[in-house]
């Protein structure tokens, strides 16, 4: 019985103790002044409040409070700064913001009474700009961010059964962009599209009826690596058929010598006798877990070229390729190199799409892929750890 008392003191002498640590600082029962000369400066959903603070009134926080959407936002600053932002307007109607001084004591001053007006948010100025096209596979947002704000764009579409289905929700912060929704039927379908901001705000929806354009993921058991005069040579234990087993896990792929030839060129068979007309190719860095801080920098592919031909010339020439695609492995957030965004790093694991292979190139069996420029630049060897192609063979087309 004794222990149980014993417990029961211990545990009302610790609720005391934690009621005395949200006791005010110090005793000061005077109420503080008003901030002053507050002037506003509108932004993009948002309005920055500069003021002069009352001197000698041991303050502890300013505070802004406004009435936003139903919720009462409040917004502190430390007494070490003269302002502070309220974030998350959905529109540019005209609000109220009270500021008010805080003491060391908790006193709250009497309010400062402002009103402000925020200029278009983000999400609203995104949305008037953006494109809803159609694209293989499926069907893409182009869009542009000039203020890099953090948004999520979602695409839905009408199901079978006549219902809208959550497609896909894609979320960036980049200036320029373009996301694509993928796997659904080449046949019409309706499409919606908005854009939300991290607050929850919500644009209008672009509705439109479109056609995906028919593509599957390309075979690439049939595919075949070749050599032609004037290829680059490949590191021993890496190789073709380690760049198409999509492994992307492991320490494996496609790398070239770094014996000084630039650009080094690499060749291959798809195995299609009829030839396949390439919609899009997905690429992968040197994708392990070591390397991650080396993301969208050293040996990796930034620019490159894809060349295809149906009888491609032995001696290595390139009088019988046509180029298909002159492409780039885009960084979603833009920074320099070293510099890496949490998008930057999700696109290393998953993978970089390319799917902007223009719609009139032929069909083409062989593929010639030449690397332009690395993204840590200098050396002269690329290293990749998955490659993969997507498109539509005759039959395909036939059926």
């Amino acid at each position: 019985m004794n222990k149980y008392i014993f417990m029961l003191v211990c545990m009302m002498f610790l609720c005391s103790c934690s009621e005395e640590k949200h006791a005010p600082v110090t005793d000061d029962s005077s109420i503080p002044g008003q901030v002053t000369n507050v002037r506003v400066d509108p932004l993009p959903g948002a309005v920055k409040l500069t003021y002069d603070l009352p001197a000698g009134q041991n303050l502890l926080y300013v505070k802004a409070e406004c009435l936003i959407n139903g919720v009462m936002r409040q917004v502190k600053a430390t007494p070490y700064v003269n302002n502070l932002t309220i974030e998350g307007f959905a529109d540019t109607q005209t609000y109220t913001v009270n500021l008010y001084s805080v003491n060391r004591s908790e006193k709250v001053s009497e309010p400062v009474e402002k009103q402000v007006k925020p200029l278009s948010p983000n999400f609203r100025e995104v949305f008037k700009n953006i494109q809803l096209q159609e694209d293989w596979g499926g069907v893409s947002v182009l869009f542009e961010n000039p203020n890099e704000a953090d948004l999520a764009i979602i695409m839905n579409y009408v199901d079978n059964d006549g219902f809208w289905d959550h497609g896909e929700t894609f979320y960036t912060q980049s200036l320029t962009g373009k996301v694509t929704l993928r796997g659904l039927p080449p046949k019409e379908i309706k499409i919606g599209v908005c854009v939300r901001d991290r607050w929850g705000n919500l644009s209008d929806t672009l509705i439109r009826d479109l056609t995906p354009r028919f593509e599957k993921e390309l075979d690439r058991s049939k595919f075949r690596g070749m050599y032609l005069p004037g290829d680059a040579s490949i590191v021993a234990g890496w190789g073709f058929e380690l760049w198409w087993d999509l492994n992307v896990l492991g320490d494996q792929g496609l790398a070239t010598v770094n014996d000084g030839t630039w650009p080094p060129t690499v060749t291959f068979d798809m195995g299609t006798p009829q030839g396949a007309l390439i919609s899009r190719m997905k690429l992968w860095q040197r994708v392990h877990s070591v390397y991650e801080q080396q993301a969208y920098g050293d040996r990796y592919i930034r620019k490159f070229e894809v060349w295809g031909s149906m009888n491609p010339d032995l001696d290595g020439s390139w009088d019988s390729w046509t180029l298909l695609l002159d492409g780039e492995m885009i960084k979603p957030s833009g920074l320099p190199v070293g510099i890496n965004s949490a998008e930057d790093i999700e696109a290393f694991w998953n993978g970089n799409d390319v799917s902007d292979f223009p719609l009139d190139i032929p069909y083409v069996r062989y593929i010639r892929f030449k690397c332009k420029e690395l993204w840590g630049g200098m050396r002269t060897q690329f290293i990749s750890s998955a490659m993969c192609l997507w498109g539509q063979e005759p039959s395909d087309i036939e059926d």
